[in-house]
C-alpha cells in the first residue's frame, strides 16, 4: 500500500469502482529517455555499430501526434548505401554458414532481449514515432512481434520439411515506401533472417528511431554477427540507388500503394533482382443476422481505433445483413462515441493520430456526405499542443455502391457501414472491393459462417473475431504470404535454381505501349468466367478429368485424332495422374494459434497465364500441377510452340475440363509477358527472356515468376548462367499448397519452380456466445 501511495495510485476501493489504468511507474518516458542517451542525434546502424557521417545535412524525426521534433539523424546518400551493402555482402556467406540451428539460436536471443527490460522503450518509441496508442504497442503489437521473429527461429533451428536444400539469396533489402508497423516489418526480417540472408532496412526519418533500437539492440552481446542486419535513414528517393548494387538480390517494398511501386520498381522478373512485399489495405467485416451484435460492434469499433498491427491503415468497411444493419448501427455509433482520442503516449488513449505519412480522410468522408451518405463523427476532445494530425472516429451510412468511400481505402478511424440482403450478396460485395487484406464474418450458425468464409476472395479470415495474428497459421498481407512456409520461401533458392552471380549493374527495360489484344483479353475473360466453377470442384472429380484425359492421350477412347499428343515419352501421362492422384490427398489443417485456433485450407490462385518465348514446344508436364489445384491457365506461344498444347487442351475438354480453363493462343512471342501482365491475371509464369517484362509493367500482378532460358535443361539447350537461372522472382511471393509445404512436390532437379498454385485461407474458429 505505501508503493501505491508512493506513486500517486488511487486506493483501491476506487480503483475498483473507476476501473480506471493506474500511472506508468517512472519519472519519464523511457523512450524520450534513449533518445536523450543518444544527444537526440541518432545515426544509421552499418556493420554492428552506428555510422554518423560528418557535415552531412540532417533530417528531423517528428512525434506523430503533434510534429515536434524529437531527435534528427543524418541524410542517408549514395556512399552510405554502398557502405551497407558491403558490410552486408561481407557478412552474408559467414551468416549462412552457421546454418540453421545456430542463427534459430540468435534469433531467439533477439526475441529475449527485445522482451526484456527494453520491451518498455520500443514500446514508447513505436507510440512516439508512429502514433499508435501505448496500450497497443506495448501489449498486442509487441506480442506479435516477438511471435514474428520467434516462429522463424524455430522453423529455422528444426527445419521445416520441403526446404531441404534450399539457399539463401545473399543480401536483401527492406524498403520502408509507406506507413508500415514494427510487426510488418519483422514479419519479413524475421523470416529473411532465419534462411541464411543479410539484410539491409531503408526507412524514413519518421520510422527511424524505433528501426535504430532494433539494430542497437541486434548488436548488444553480439546477438547477432556485425552487417547481418544494417538500418538507414534517408529521403523517399534513396532506394533508387539500390540498382547500381546487384550484390542486393532481392528488395521487399512495404507501405507503399501500387502506384507507387510502378516509380520505384526496376529490372524485371527474368533478369532480376527479386521483389517482394504485402500489399496493405482494409478489413471487410461481414455481420449476419445470427451474430451477437453486442460483441461484433466492440470488435469492429476496436479495430476502427486502432487496425490490426500488419494492416495499419486503409479503414474498415462493414457488411450487415439487412435484419441487424439498424441495431448494428445503433450500437457502432454507442462504441465510436466513448472511444478516448488523445495523446498515444498516455495509457488510456484508444485513438492516437493518423500514421505519418498517410493523408486526411477528410476528402473521401466529404464527398461521401454529398453523394448523399449519413456521416456521424465523434467530437474531438481537447487535443495536444499542434495535434493536427488526429481525425475523429467516423461512421458514413447510406453510400452507394459506387460511393468514393468504398472505391477509395481511407486511413483513420473510418468505418463504412453497408446493408446486404444475404451472404451470398455479402460475399459479392466484398469480392468487388479494391484493397482488402483481411476479412471477418460474424455469426453464430457455424455452417453458414464457415460457407461464407469459404468463398471470400481474402486470404485470412476472422470467424467472430478480428485480432487473431500469428505466423503459425494466420498473417497475411492480402491472399499471400499466410504462413511461416510462404514466408521462407519468398527468402530462399531452391536447389533447381541456382543463386545469382554478382554481375554487371542491371538496367530498366522499357516496354513499349501498345494499343491492346482483342483476342488475348478475351481468352484471359474466358478463364475468369470458367475459374469459380473448375476451382470449386472437389479435388476428386477434378482428378477424374485428368485421368480421362491421360487415357485419351495413352490411346484409349476419345485419343484425340489431328496428330500426336507429343508424349513420346509418356512424361505427359505420369504427370497428369501424379497430380490426380495429389489432388484427391489435398486438404487443410488446424492450428493452434494463441487466442484460438485456424484452419488452413487451401483455394486456387484464380487466372495464371503463361507466356511462352522459346520457339520449341512447351514441356506439357508443367501445365497439370496448376490445373490439378484448380486454376485456369491462358498459354501465349509461337505458333511452333502451340500445337501439342492444342492437343492437350482438346483431350481435357472430352474429359469434362471446361473450356475456359485451358485457352492458347498462338502468336509472336515478343513482349508476350507484358501483353498478359495487362490483363492482370492472378498469376504471370514469363518463361524465356523473349517474353520478359519489366517490373513496372508486372506490378499490378499479384504472383510473378521469371523463368529464365536454359532452366528447363531440354535437350540440346546450353547451361544457363548462373545470374539469369537464378533471378526467376514473384514481386508477391506466391502461397504453397499443403502437399508441397510437406516436401512433397519437389520438381527434378532441372524444372522451374511448381509452387503456388494454390492460395491460403485462414479462420479461426467461431468463438462461444457470451453466457
Amino acid at each position: 500500500m505505501a508503493a501505491l501511495v508512493a506513486l500517486g495510485a488511487a486506493p483501491v476501493a476506487k480503483i475498483f469502482a473507476t476501473m480506471e489504468e493506474g500511472p506508468i511507474p517512472a519519472g519519464i518516458n523511457p523512450g524520450e529517455a534513449w533518445l536523450e542517451s543518444h544527444g537526440r542525434s541518432l545515426g544509421h546502424f552499418v556493420a554492428g555499430t552506428w555510422l554518423k557521417p560528418p557535415g552531412r545535412m540532417s533530417l528531423e524525426c517528428q512525434e506523430a501526434a503533434t510534429g515536434r521534433t524529437v531527435a534528427v539523424v543524418p541524410a542517408g546518400d549514395s556512399s552510405d548505401l554502398a557502405a551497407a551493402v558491403a558490410a552486408a555482402a561481407a557478412a552474408a556467406e559467414a551468416w549462412a554458414g552457421l546454418g540453421g540451428p545456430e542463427r534459430g539460436q540468435r534469433l531467439t536471443r533477439l526475441a529475449t532481449t527485445l522482451d526484456s527490460d527494453r520491451r518498455g522503450t520500443m514500446g514508447a518509441l513505436l507510440a512516439l514515432a508512429g502514433g499508435r496508442p501505448l496500450c497497443q504497442t506495448l501489449g498486442a503489437d509487441l506480442d506479435l512481434g516477438l511471435r514474428l521473429l520467434q516462429v522463424p527461429a524455430g522453423g529455422a533451428q528444426l527445419g521445416l520439411p520441403g526446404l531441404e536444400g534450399w539457399t539463401p539469396l545473399g543480401v536483401v533489402a527492406v524498403v520502408l515506401a509507406g506507413p508500415c508497423s514494427l510487426s510488418a516489418l519483422l514479419w519479413k526480417l524475421g523470416p529473411l533472417l532465419a534462411m541464411g540472408n543479410t539484410a539491409l532496412v531503408l526507412s524514413s526519418p519518421a520510422a527511424a528511431p524505433p528501426l535504430l533500437l532494433l539494430g542497437e539492440l541486434s548488436g548488444e552481446g553480439a546477438v547477432l554477427p556485425p552487417g547481418v542486419l544494417n538500418v538507414l535513414a534517408g529521403p523517399p528517393g534513396l532506394c533508387q540507388a539500390l540498382r547500381a548494387h546487384p550484390e542486393v538480390t532481392s528488395v521487399t517494398f512495404l507501405g507503399a500503394a501500387q502506384e507507387e511501386l510502378q516509380a520505384l520498381v526496376w529490372g524485371s522478373p527474368c533478369r532480376g533482382p527479386r521483389l517482394g512485399g504485402p500489399r496493405g489495405g482494409r478489413v471487410v467485416v461481414i455481420v449476419l443476422d445470427s451474430a451477437d451484435l453486442d460483441s461484433a460492434a466492440a470488435a469492429i469499433a476496436a479495430t476502427a481505433a486502432t487496425p490490426p498491427a500488419l494492416f495499419p491503415w486503409g479503414g474498415c468497411v462493414v457488411l450487415a445483413q439487412d435484419a441487424v444493419a439498424v441495431a448494428l448501427e445503433q450500437r457502432l455509433r454507442a462504441r465510436l462515441g466513448a472511444l478516448r482520442v488523445g495523446d498515444p503516449l498516455d495509457p488510456k488513449t484508444e485513438v492516437g493520430p493518423l500514421p505519418p505519412g498517410t493523408p486526411p480522410p477528410e476528402g473521401v468522408v466529404q464527398e461521401a456526405h454529398e453523394e448523399g451518405a449519413q456521416v456521424f463523427q465523434v467530437p474531438l476532445p481537447p487535443l495536444p499542443e499542434g495535434g493536427h494530425r488526429f481525425y475523429p472516429p467516423t461512421l458514413i451510412s447510406g453510400a452507394a455502391l459506387t460511393s468514393c468511400c468504398l472505391r477509395e481505402p481511407a486511413p483513420g478511424p473510418l468505418l463504412v457501414l453497408l446493408p446486404v440482403r444475404s451472404p451470398n450478396e455479402a460475399v459479392a460485395v466484398a469480392s468487388a472491393l479494391p484493397q482488402t487484406v483481411a476479412a471477418a464474418v460474424w455469426a453464430q450458425d457455424i455452417t453458414v459462417a464457415l460457407d461464407t468464409a469459404d468463398r471470400l476472395p481474402q486470404g485470412l479470415v476472422w470467424l467472430n473475431a478480428l485480432d487473431l495474428l500469428d505466423p503459425s497459421g494466420g498473417c497475411a498481407g492480402g491472399a499471400m504470404d499466410t504462413d511461416l512456409d510462404e514466408a521462407l520461401r519468398e527468402f530462399g533458392c531452391p536447389p533447381w535454381e541456382q543463386p545469382p552471380e554478382v554481375d554487371e549493374p542491371l538496367s530498366p527495360l522499357v516496354t513499349a505501349d501498345d494499343p491492346g489484344d482483342p483476342d488475348l483479353a478475351q481468352a484471359v475473360a474466358a478463364a475468369r468466367g470458367a475459374a469459380p466453377g473448375w476451382g470449386r470442384l472437389a479435388g476428386a472429380c477434378r482428378a477424374r478429368v485428368l485421368r480421362g484425359a491421360a487415357a485419351a492421350l495413352w490411346g484409349g477412347h476419345g485419343t484425340p485424332k489431328d496428330g500426336g499428343s507429343g508424349d513420346t515419352d509418356g512424361s505427359l501421362r505420369r504427370a497428369l495422374l501424379r497430380w490426380a492422384a495429389r489432388v484427391e490427398r489435398g486438404g487443410g489443417a488446424v492450428q493452434e494459434v494463441p487466442g484460438g485456433r485456424v484452419l488452413v485450407t487451401r483455394r486456387p490462385l484464380g487466372v495464371v497465364g503463361v507466356a511462352w518465348g522459346w520457339p520449341r514446344p512447351l514441356p506439357l508436364e508443367l501445365l497439370p500441377p496448376a490445373l490439378a489445384l484448380g486454376n485456369c491457365v491462358v498459354v501465349a506461344a509461337p505458333p511452333g510452340g502451340a500445337g501439342p498444347v492444342q492437343r492437350l487442351r482438346k483431350a481435357l475438354v472430352a474429359a469434362g475440363l471446361p473450356g475456359g480453363a485451358l485457352m492458347v493462343l498462338p502468336g509472336n512471342s515478343r513482349g508476350s509477358g507484358s501483353r498478359l501482365a495487362r490483363q492482370r491475371p492472378d498469376g504471370l509464369w514469363l518463361c524465356g527472356t523473349d517474353a520478359d517484362c519489366d517490373w513496372a509493367s508486372a506490378v499490378s500482378v499479384p504472383r510473378v515468376w521469371g523463368v529464365p532460358a536454359g532452366l528447363l535443361g531440354a535437350g540440346g539447350q546450353d547451361p544457363p548462367s548462373r545470374r539469369r537461372a537464378g533471378a526467376g522472382a514473384a514481386l508477391h511471393p506466391p502461397p504453397l499448397s499443403v502437399a508441397a509445404g510437406r516436401g512433397s512436390l519437389r520438381p527434378p532437379q532441372n524444372a522451374p519452380n511448381l509452387r503456388g498454385f494454390q492460395t491460403s485461407h485462414c479462420a479461426p474458429n467461431p468463438r462461444p456466445p457470451p453466457q
